[in-house]
């Protein structure tokens, strides 16, 4: 695969920084939860703010919308559809690494 793009890889670090505070928020007091809910929050801004220029930057985004989404009890089968396309096309599922940190 070629070099990837400057904001791709700026996207798969800001994602690596979100799944850090996602499993520290998965542990978090009730009097932590405001505080783990606004970083997570902050880092969600931020990769929604950073333009991917290939596929990888794109499906970080959309591992993250489909994960969240998901979990809200709504889904489009339209997105989950476009998720697969990206990941296929990719080889890489970032859902994959959120998964095994979520606590049921």
């Amino acid at each position: 695969m070629a070099d990837k793009p400057k904001m791709d890889e700026e996207l798969t670090v800001l994602f690596r920084q979100w799944l850090t505070a996602f499993e520290k928020a998965q542990s978090t007091t009730d009097d932590e939860e405001t505080v783990a809910a606004l970083a997570l929050s902050e880092i969600e801004s931020r990769i929604a703010a950073t333009p991917a220029e290939g596929l990888r930057g794109l499906v970080v985004k959309f591992a993250l919308q489909r994960f969240l989404h998901e979990h809200t009890d709504g889904s489009s089968e339209q997105a989950d559809s476009a998720y697969a396309d990206l990941v296929r096309m990719t080889g890489y599922d970032p859902e994959t690494e959120i998964l095994p940190k979520l606590r049921r």
